[in-house]
């Protein structure tokens, strides 16, 4: 039981590890606690849903759901500090923070230090706060003192990945293109900002690229061009499958033809559909099951099920996984139909070390053993990857501009 004394502390966890905050905590500390969390996010941006507004809304003109992760994180944050809490607890502070938004927040976090207590909830050594000494480990559902680095289970999924091959599919696409996508001077505003300004960019079958920039730099804007979820596309020249927007292309046509992944396709998902029925629902272009699957699906799903050592969790509710078996499932849900363009946008968020490296070497693995083009998208370059291009946003005050980075 962590007692209500003024030093801050950290807790080391691996990601497929949870502890229950009530019982670590006194009741000193419970009375007047704050959380800053993934969970925490979610469930401010399913309250904005539901009403319309939201005090994120008010004091940033903008609504959750319309930031980037990024941007999400710092409004939430400063939200949180705003209400004077006793205690904070910080759960994976660090990801997915450009640099320059990681001063902004260490700096806010460094004004509250005298004022609110701090509990760090960390999953990769290097990320611990450095003005805390005292560091703690979750084992056998206990707090102990940390004295070396904890090794995350998901290791033991390594000997799959060596044993299986990717699962073949049924389904059939026509890879015979001479650019999957190609931007030709795009330039996108909002009202009078500018967001991209004079992108030029082509892929070509087989290739693995990075997309990296910092928070707000227009990734989520680039990637919904490609995947035809953005109107601000037509009238550009931009050409998706050798098709030029706006001429003779159909949108659904577009969509089957990618594999889609991004953390918050699920953030208000709460069906009870199993583990099997979410691998599914990528033949079917849906989150969760909704029609009788053809047993050749069935199949496979249960083959990308064992490659990834979930075939004991088939039936068992998808939102009960823990985050890094949450988002294999759904990477493998992006997987299944061997799309020829496979979008990963920020898979790596939320993730340990370990599980990190297990993610790694599934996308490698599928790059390796598949035709299917991939762009990758992050704020820095991910270590391990096989990809042999990268393209990068950078702010301007005339808005983000595009380079290849050899």
């Amino acid at each position: 039981m962590i007692a209500s004394r003024k030093e801050h502390l950290s807790i080391l966890i691996a990601s497929g590890i949870s502890f229950d905050y009530k019982k670590i905590l006194d009741k000193e500390l419970l009375s007047d606690i704050s959380f800053y969390s993934e969970a925490a996010i979610k469930s401010m941006i399913e309250e904005e849903s539901k009403r319309d507004t939201s005090d994120i809304l008010d004091r940033e003109g903008q609504s959750l759901r319309a930031m980037s992760t990024g941007e999400r994180k710092v409004a939430v944050f400063k939200f949180l500090v705003s209400r004077k809490p006793k205690t904070l607890i910080i759960d994976n502070f660090y990801e997915n923070l450009d640099p320059k938004n990681q001063v902004v927040l260490e700096g806010l976090l460094h004004e509250i230090l005298h004022e609110i207590k701090i509990i760090q909830v960390v999953r990769k050594e290097k990320e611990l706060f450095p003005f805390i000494y005292d560091y703690f480990t979750l084992f056998d559902k206990e707090l102990v003192p940390y004295r070396h680095h904890i090794s995350s289970y998901f290791n033991s999924y390594k000997k799959g990945f060596s044993a299986f091959k990717i699962p073949r599919t049924t389904t059939r696409h026509t890879d015979a293109y001479d650019a999957f996508v190609n931007l030709s001077d795009v330039t996108v505003k909002f009202y009078e900002k500018t967001v991209l300004s004079h992108i030029h960019w082509k892929i070509k079958q087989g290739e693995f690229w990075q997309l990296i920039g910092a928070n707000g730099s227009g990734k989520t804007t680039l990637l919904s061009l490609i995947t035809g979820d953005s109107h601000k596309a037509y009238g550009q020249d931009i050409v998706l499958f050798d098709k030029l927007k706006g001429t003779e292309e159909n949108v659904w046509e577009i969509k089957q033809k990618i594999g889609y992944f991004t953390p918050n396709i699920t953030e208000l998902f709460d069906r009870r559909h199993s583990v099997l029925h979410m691998v599914l629902s990528g033949f079917y272009d849906s989150i969760g099951l909704y029609v009788k699957p053809l047993s050749s699906h069935v199949k496979i799903a249960y083959e990308w099920l064992l490659l990834l050592g979930l075939e004991r969790k088939a039936n068992v509710t998808f939102t009960t996984l823990c985050l890094p078996e949450q988002r294999l499932v759904m990477i493998a849900r992006a997987m299944v139909k061997h799309p020829p363009l496979l979008i990963l946008d920020e898979p790596a968020y939320g993730l340990d070390q370990n599980s990190l490296q297990l993610l790694v070497a599934l996308i490698n693995k599928f790059f390796l053993e598949t035709s299917s083009t991939i762009i990758y998208v992050s704020h820095s370059l991910e270590k391990g990857m096989v990809s042999g291009k990268t393209f990068k946003l950078s702010k301007t005050v005339e808005g983000s501009t595009g380079e290849i980075i050899p």
